[in-house]
């Protein structure tokens, strides 16, 4: 009996190294089963890093090129601005000279219609004397005959 127990209790031993066994082989296949699972991922990250980092470095060749560019365009901007600028400084300097000129010449002319008005206020008063004298000698020749 005692045989029996020992052979029982080394069955029932073997028994429980053997679902041990096919337990911790199942635990190495799924972990198998992950780790190629985790490879696979790992190559897409990869591929994807690759991937990235190209477009990575076409936009910053992009970025270069566009800033240059921005640049050329905003010099011939300034460019442009500061002869803009220019042309409106000579419009202005003309513009003012011919003010100046204008009020020059209308000053001139103002004087010139002021003389004439003077002159032709000093004719009619040298008319009014002449009347007055050509009437004061038809009177008298009127008193006279």
């Amino acid at each position: 009996m005692g045989s029996q127990k020992g052979v029982q209790q080394i069955i029932a031993e073997r028994d429980q190294a053997l679902a041990d066994l096919n337990s911790v082989e199942r635990s190495l296949s799924d972990l198998f089963r992950r780790y190629e699972n985790m490879k696979t991922v790992l190559e897409g990250f990869k591929k994807n890093e690759e991937a990235l980092k190209k477009c990575a470095q076409e936009y910053l060749v992009r970025i270069k090129q566009e800033e240059q560019r921005y640049n050329t365009l905003k010099i011939h901007a300034e460019e442009k601005l500061d002869k803009a600028n220019e042309e409106i400084a000579q419009v202005r300097g003309r513009a003012n000279a011919e003010c100046v000129a204008l009020n020059a010449s209308l000053r001139k002319e103002q004087m010139k219609v002021e003389s004439l008005e003077k002159a032709l206020e000093q004719k009619n008063q040298e008319i009014e004397e002449l009347t007055k004298i050509c009437d004061e000698l038809i009177a008298k020749l009127g008193t006279s005959n």
